[in-house]
């Protein structure tokens, strides 16, 4: 139950993020949704096709991606949504935009979180294998 509200919210947050506001956007909030969908791309392709869920609950039988993007990030398809979000509440801002932004940034936290004591459960060698990887942010988190 805990990850479909999970999903719910972060998917509720990117409609009104989409639809909150116009797309008259400048150049830099373009960049960054543009930015954002080339490593959601670059996520989807090094994931590999039986670790993928919109789910925060690992898939039965899946491994430990740490190819591709996955080598910098633990989370990279979270990373994209807060670029895409990023770009489009502060380029095109409106005030359901700024509070999608605010709600998708705590659900994805909430989401890393969650998400990372199930792989943990699963793969017990998950910590250790993800020391120096970020798990949003290269450098920061």
């Amino acid at each position: 139950m805990r990850s479909i509200l999970l999903v719910f919210g972060q998917f509720s947050s990117i409609a009104a993020l989409l639809f909150g506001g116009g797309w008259q956007l400048p150049w830099w909030a373009w960049s960054l949704f543009i930015i954002g969908l080339l490593v959601l791309a670059w996520a989807v392709l090094s994931l590999g096709r039986n670790n993928f869920t919109i789910l925060p609950d690992p898939r039965e039988g899946n491994t430990l991606s740490q190819d591709g993007i996955y080598r910098f990030l633990r989370h990279p398809m979270y990373t994209a949504v807060l670029l895409c979000g990023t770009g489009v509440a502060f380029g095109a801002p409106s005030m359901a935009r700024w509070v999608a932004w605010s709600v998708c940034v705590l659900v994805l936290l909430l989401k890393v979180r969650y998400e990372e004591g199930l792989l943990t459960a699963r793969h017990p060698d998950y910590p250790e294998r993800m020391k120096g990887v970020a798990r949003l942010l290269p450098g920061v988190w």
